[in-house]
């Protein structure tokens, strides 16, 4: 109930016979009981809640600075919750997040629908994290060239024996469309003239883990923030493996961006979880990296 209800309630009972209020602690406890329910409401009405939806290689990041902030802000609730890039853009058209947490730009379909909703959206930088190559932890072979991966995600190389490995076929992974991670990887492996193989098997992230982990022949992409503790092998690209050096001096550069998304006019309380974020100094974590310096 609003604080004017309650002003109206107050009124009324004010004008009721004079008895009510004679009654032993009648008054009272009806001004105790007011006193408790204005003080809930003001509770209410100070308190703030950011939501955040998107991508799952972004979300447990996000979840971290999310609890980092609540510590430091108390008066305010920060929710994190995944579903992907896609589902992270098309929140904000909903109405559904205040802020979208993307590794990629949008797919054609979300693009367009972004386009008929007339809704503008702002990009806010974050981070840049590191993309890789993995397969079976078995499998021989360690390096791709870009060419390669190329080939094989588009389907034209078919057996690991192409590229140095047994003579066996290859089991390539991929994310659904909407997975930012996905878009990435198909803008700079593929770029805009070649698809997927269609013989891709369609997963998201952990089914894709998990297919891979289980499978000698198979292949996917990862952000190297999701291998920790898994149980694949990443391959070093034209014969360069991601981290730290190779990504910070420009010898690697598979990464996709970490970008915050939210309306054109975000709330108060957005804009300060958004500095706040941007303004951290510490490492994010090894595979998390600060973006290019502007040229």
């Amino acid at each position: 109930m609003k604080l004017s209800a309650f002003h109206d309630g107050w009124q009324h009972a004010r004008a009721l016979p004079v008895w009510l209020e004679v009654i032993s602690g009648t008054a009272l406890v009806f001004a105790l009981l007011l006193t408790a329910a204005s003080a809930r409401a003001q509770v209410t009405q100070d308190h703030r809640t950011v939501h955040i939806r998107g991508s799952t290689t972004f979300g447990t990041i996000v979840q971290s600075l999310a609890e980092q902030y609540m510590r430091t802000h108390p008066s305010t609730t920060v929710v994190v919750s995944g579903g992907g890039t896609s589902r992270g853009y098309i929140t904000l058209l909903d109405n559904t997040a205040d802020v979208a947490m993307v590794s990629g730009a949008p797919s054609e379909e979300t693009l367009d629908e972004i386009t008929r909703s007339g809704v503008k959206l702002v990009n806010v930088p974050f981070r840049r994290v590191a993309m890789a190559a993995a397969v079976h932890f078995t499998n021989p072979v360690n390096d791709l060239s870009t060419i390669q991966l190329r080939e094989i995600f588009t389907g034209r190389i078919t057996n690991w024996n192409a590229v140095g490995g047994k003579n066996a076929p290859i089991n390539v992974y991929i994310g659904p469309p909407g997975d930012g991670i996905t878009n990435t990887w198909h803008e700079k492996i593929l770029g805009d003239a070649d698809t997927f193989t269609p013989r891709a098997r369609n997963a998201e992230l952990e089914q894709r883990i998990a297919g891979v982990s289980g499978d000698p022949f198979g292949i996917t992409y990862l952000a190297t923030e999701s291998l920790k503790d898994r149980a694949l092998k990443v391959l070093s690209v034209d014969k360069v493996m991601a981290g730290a050096d190779s990504v910070l001096s420009g010898r690697y550069t598979l990464t996709a961006p970490l970008m915050f998304v939210t309306r054109e006019k975000p709330s108060p309380e957005v804009q300060k979880f958004l500095h706040f974020v941007n303004n951290l100094s510490l490492p994010i974590s090894n595979s998390v990296f600060a973006l290019p310096v502007a040229k």
